[in-house]
């Protein structure tokens, strides 16, 4: 009782001297971000080769938003299977929560032994008309079971390019297919690409765990006025006897360019190919798993993993050529592998030599043996002793530099 009497006479005095309390600091509000400072948001999850959901569980979307010293009013995303829709069916908007982290359910339930894929993207809310989206972020993932038993394993449908479509030698061709198997198959998809209609020859056999890719026309030489013929093998490590699927083919042939005519294919008569293919790139076979670094040497980064017995193009090589720069067949980057252990196939003498810059290194720390405030955090630097205090033998003692 004495102590609250003692309060209430020192409010009372602070009053009579015209003192008045402070109001509480209101948190201070981040701003809105304008278009052009929008970010990518990161930490996108569900995401990565080796995630596999359950498709009987709910989805959750989530990731982070870049600190910065604005924020969007609003996270998007959607969610699709094979080729991504010029506009998404269906689209979810949370806000940010606290420290940039959002999370997002998703109510369309998921279909088994399938590849899925989605993107987020901060958004602006601008009134009348369409809200602002900014730089967006891609990610995937697949969902279970996964396969168990073999004959499970069913031809899968073809999606794109469709049956018989033609392309200009400078245009990028993107396959897709529709996998019908209910369970994930437990390996790679292959893409095999020929010239020949019984597929005695490839062109290029590409090993892919997701069932879109696009093969850029920069990497591989696409002749005009040629036919190329495709198909999908459901699993390459299995017996020759795995499902295929059916045969598509599609025809290379710019605008303004003439073509011969295209003689069909009678039993009677041998086919006589008018005009010669251009021989592709060479080629490096992975003997081991190999790292793929972004540069020609082992201080470069780890980017990707070049798959024992995967195959991918060469697009150049360091001056002694023990180094290889490929397109990475599992993520499709542009990546250097250690040629000794890869098996090549064509002459690598004519690609270029390319010099890649070594990376910046890193300046060490300065050691402050001030900063350590016990004897222990101390001595456990050899650069730092533990220094008593002369004639104050109750006092700390201080770290200083040997």
């Amino acid at each position: 009782m004495l102590r609250r009497v003692h309060l209430f006479l020192a409010l009372l005095l602070l009053v009579a001297a015209g003192v008045t309390a402070c109001e509480p600091t209101e948190p201070t509000e981040v701003p809105t971000c304008t278009e052009s400072e929008l970010q990518v948001p990161e930490d996108l999850s569900p995401n990565g080769e080796w995630v596999v959901l359950d498709p009987s569980t709910y989805l959750y979307l989530s990731g982070t938003y870049p600190g910065t010293s604005c924020e969007p009013d609003y996270i998007e995303a959607y969610v699709w299977r094979g080729v991504e829709p010029e506009s998404p069916g269906m689209t979810g908007r949370v806000p940010l929560g606290d420290g940039g982290s959002w999370n997002m359910p998703w109510p369309i339930p998921l279909e088994p032994g399938s590849t899925y894929y989605w993107r987020a993207y901060p958004g602006l809310e601008t009134g009348p008309g369409p809200d602002v989206s900014g730089p967006n972020a891609l990610a995937h993932f697949f969902t279970g079971p996964e396969c168990t038993d073999p004959d499970a394993m069913q031809p899968v449908d073809l999606i794109s390019p469709v049956d018989d479509t033609t392309f200009a030698v400078t245009e990028d061709v993107t396959f897709s297919w529709d996998d019908p198997t209910d369970c994930l198959v437990n390996g790679l998809f292959e893409i095999q690409i020929s010239l020949m209609p019984d597929f005695s020859d490839y062109l290029r056999r590409v090993p892919i765990l997701q069932n879109v890719y696009t093969m850029q026309a920069e990497d591989i030489p696409l002749a005009e006025c040629t036919r190329y013929y495709w198909r999908i093998k459901t699993d390459p490590a299995g017996p020759p006897e795995e499902p295929f699927s059916e045969a598509w083919s599609f025809f290379v042939h710019s605008p303004g360019v003439v073509c011969p005519l295209e003689l069909p294919e009678i039993p009677e008569f041998p086919v006589v190919t008018l005009v010669p293919t251009l021989p592709g790139p060479p080629m490096a076979e992975a003997l081991a798993e190999l790292n793929c670094r972004s540069g020609p040497s082992q201080v470069f980064r780890i980017d990707d993993t070049f798959f024992a017995g995967a195959s991918a193009p060469i697009q150049g090589r360091n001056a002694d050529g023990t180094w290889l720069q490929i397109l990475s067949p599992n993520l499709q980057l542009v990546c250097w592998i250690w040629a000794g252990n890869t098996e090549i196939q064509g002459d690598i003498s004519r690609l270029p030599v390319i010099v890649v810059a070594p990376p910046p290194t890193r300046e060490p720390t300065p050691i402050v043996c001030a900063d350590y405030s016990t004897q222990q955090m101390c001595v456990s630097n050899p650069a730092c002793r533990w220094v008593a205090r002369v004639g104050a033998p109750n006092l700390p003692g201080q770290c200083e530099s040997r």
